[in-house]
């Protein structure tokens, strides 16, 4: 189920602005990279910025979020092509494939 702030379009729109530093999401590049991850799921991807930042390096990034507002964020940014975003929770899921599965918070 997602919070109410993170599912509002408005609030979802400006959640980004709002938090600018992860530097919190290198630990979480490092992990993928010494896996030698190239299939990973990010659960609870809100926004997209983690899952962007894997797909930039060429990995496979199935982003799954709740908040539809959320998801939507994401579908727009620059580089969203290269990942598949799902609206729903980890249970939904069809079956998948990866190499990592992923559940970052700042």
């Amino acid at each position: 189920m997602a919070d109410d702030c993170f599912g509002h379009p408005r609030l979802a729109g400006i959640y980004d602005p709002l938090d600018p530093d992860r530097s919190d999401l290198g630990a979480y590049l490092r992990i993928a990279r010494e896996l030698g991850a190239r299939q990973v799921l990010d659960i609870g991807c809100g926004t997209g910025v983690f899952a962007l930042l894997l797909a930039g390096r060429g990995v496979d990034v199935v982003g799954v979020d709740p908040a539809q507002a959320s998801v939507d964020v994401a579908r727009a940014k620059p580089g969203s092509a290269r990942v598949r975003w799902i609206c729903g929770d980890a249970t939904a899921l069809p079956p998948l494939r990866v190499d990592l599965a992923t559940m970052t918070a700042n």
